[in-house]
């Protein structure tokens, strides 16, 4: 466009103006202005009508408005109207928003299957313009929203029975969401029916409480119980499936199990507020012994929680605080009658209290040599002997020495229509102990049973100094409960094990009568003839033992079997024998087996001594009962033992 025609236009667009300038001062009639244009709105993100959508649900949406601008958007959920349907909104406040998105949490929590809840809900939005004109035709959809139904675990509670103050843990996870809170209750059965007691039921149905509780205590209660506990999501959802404990309350077990483990007493239990009334009488226990105790306490099989411990040594008017580390005591006790007092505390501030009582007495170790006839089999039949028989044997091979002889027959001594071993009392006199056990069920196995935990009198009497000889048939399979062969190392921690390491000095054992097959005379167990000293046997001028089998030949011994065509009749031949090794060379090997028919035990150790040096501490162990061999070969070969351990004979 050329400079003049420009000019020309803007002379012709004033004359316009002029004249409408100068007609607005006459008469004109402007007209209706137009209507507002409402806006329009549009999902532009959102499930699709109908369909199922995670309870975290995102919706997006914009507006335009044809004639001004959009001022704001209204939102509404699950708004239904009776005469356009569900979702459809008419005339109906919503919530006023400036964004043009968002992430709503939805209840799920109508309808169940197996793993989700369901819940139906609509949405509609709608742009509201400048002149606050709304959209006639809101955007709007129907949904159903789910999710995962949350999953709920009991990880503390009771055992099937348990004592009357009961305790809950639980925990609960949810897949897709968060945990908001936790409902639980209690049942009692009562006349074949199940009835609710916490909460009463006239109140509520369940306990609510929020999340960060997940624990209960009840009590005190009595009989049969049941509890269930269930969790809830963000999105309203309750586990269908809670979890359930159903036990059994007996009131006698009230308070935490309490354990006490010692090295001399064995380990003893204890439950409640009062200990059984045979802790009201002391367990006599030799002076020296170095006492150690150790302590722990459950209350898991109630789901309760141990939160301390306390202990007092004789004097209990005054009590230490509450620990959950003091759980140690050690002490080497003077002569006379002590207690110790243990106490552990639960959660629900039950208290179980313990009391190990003993009365320490002194052994002289020199009145007497002490003779244990643990023998109580067999006595109808004559080729066995008698008991008297036995007696008198050990009496004329004992006979000579400086100190008099004293007999302990555990069948003279009753208790609870037991016979009994040989107690702290009779032991502690007894320069030398010789304990002889020709049957299988010697007292000896009593004092080692770790089901009836008891000072063992034979161990504090060999720990305080004094000595034993100890002889029999398969006597280590009663002391260990254990059958051949015996294996003991240094980390066997059993009294029997202690005892036959560190006292007999003997680390493995073996028995020729353990499975021997009688149709195979090359195998069989009954194989000892007799046993001939080792080097170290021979060094200490040892001499042979033998089966007192008489000659053979008209002169009738105690083991005549052995005479008696022995091709033909080799399963009553020789005895059984055990053979011994000494633990990691700290005892001596002082005899060896001479075998008959057997040759896996020829030549095999069969006798272990063990010297301290002092003529206190010493011991021998035997592995074949002395009554069957000949008299004058035990009697050598008791006298040079007693000798060893400084045993003095009438001159």
């Amino acid at each position: 466009m050329t400079r003049f025609m420009k000019l020309l236009v803007l002379t012709m667009l004033a004359a316009v103006l002029a004249s409408g300038f100068l007609l607005g001062c006459s008469k004109f009639d402007p007209g209706t202005p137009d209507a507002n244009i409402p806006p329009e709105t549009t999902l532009s993100f959102s499930p699709d009508e109908g369909s199922t959508a995670n309870y975290r649900v995102r919706m997006n949406w914009f507006g335009w408005d044809a004639d001004g601008e959009i001022a704001f958007f209204e939102t509404a959920w699950d708004k239904p109207d009776t005469v356009a349907g569900w979702g459809r909104w008419i005339d109906m406040e919503g919530r006023a928003v400036v964004s043009t998105d968002s992430i709503f949490m939805l209840e799920a929590a109508n309808e169940f299957d197996e793993a989700n809840a369901y819940a139906l809900h609509s949405f509609a939005v709608r742009a509201v313009d400048n002149e606050g004109a709304r959209d006639a035709t809101p955007e709007s959809l129907v949904f159903t929203a789910f999710t995962v139904l949350p999953e709920t675990e009991i990880t503390r509670g009771p055992a099937s029975v348990t004592g009357p103050m009961v305790t809950f843990e639980w925990t609960a996870r949810d897949r897709d969401g968060v945990i908001v809170s936790y409902d639980y209750r209690l049942f009692a059965r009562q006349d074949n029916e199940w009835v609710q007691v916490a909460p009463d039921p006239s109140v509520a149905e369940s306990i609510t409480v929020g999340p960060e509780v997940t624990s209960v205590l009840f009590g005190p209660l009595a009989g049969l119980h049941k509890f269930e506990v269930w969790a809830t999501d963000d999105a309203g959802a309750a586990d269908q499936t809670p979890a359930v404990s159903q036990f059994t309350v007996n009131p006698e077990l009230a308070g935490p199990k309490l354990y006490i483990f010692t090295n001399v007493f064995g380990t003893h239990t204890f439950r409640g507020p009062v200990w059984p009334d045979r802790y009201n009488l002391p367990e006599p226990i030799f002076a020296g012994e170095r006492l150690a105790f150790i302590w722990a306490a459950t209350a898991e099989d109630y789901g309760g929680e141990v939160i301390g411990y306390r202990h007092a040594y004789d004097d209990t008017s005054t009590w230490p605080a509450w620990s959950i580390f003091a759980r140690r005591f050690r002490r080497t006790p003077t002569i006379g009658r002590h207690s110790l007092y243990v106490s552990a505390l639960d959660n629900a501030n039950v208290m179980t209290r313990a009391r190990i009582y003993f009365d320490v007495v002194e052994a002289s170790l020199d009145e007497y040599i002490l003779v244990v006839d643990d023998y109580n089999l067999w006595e109808t039949n004559p080729a066995w002997g008698t008991d008297e028989d036995r007696n008198a044997f050990y009496n004329r091979i004992l006979s000579g020495y400086v100190r008099d002889r004293s007999e302990w027959e555990p069948g003279d001594h009753i208790e609870d229509g037991r016979p009994m071993a040989p107690d702290v009392d009779a032991l502690r006199g007894a320069s030398t102990v010789i304990w002889y056990c020709d049957s299988a069920q010697a007292t000896i196995g009593d004092l080692f049973d770790p089901f009836q935990p008891s000072y063992n009198a034979l161990a504090g009497y060999l720990r305080v100094g004094g000595n034993i000889i100890l002889s029999g048939s398969k006597v280590m399979t009663q002391v260990t409960g254990d059958p051949y062969a015996i294996a003991i190392d240094e980390s066997d921690t059993t009294i029997a094990a202690v005892f036959i390491r560190d006292y007999l000095h003997i680390g493995r054992i073996d028995n020729s009568g353990e499975g021997a097959n009688p149709n195979a005379p090359y195998a069989y167990g009954y194989c000892m003839h007799g046993a001939v000293p080792t080097p170290a046997g021979e060094a200490l001028d040892f001499e042979p033992v033998y089966i007192d089998s008489g000659d053979c030949d008209g002169e009738i011994g105690k083991w005549w079997f052995y005479c008696d065509a022995p091709q033909a009749n080799y399963l009553n031949s020789g005895l059984n024998v055990e053979k011994l090794v000494s633990f990691q060379g700290t005892g001596l090997e002082i005899y060896a087996t001479d075998s008959y028919l057997n040759m896996n035990y020829e030549g095999e150790p069969s006798v272990v001594l063990y010297l301290s040096g002092d003529n206190r501490g010493n011991a021998c162990y035997i592995g074949f009962p002395l009554y069957y061999c000949q008299e004058i070969h035990v009697r050598d070969m008791m006298n040079k033992i007693m000798a060893l351990f400084g045993e003095e004979r009438v001159q």
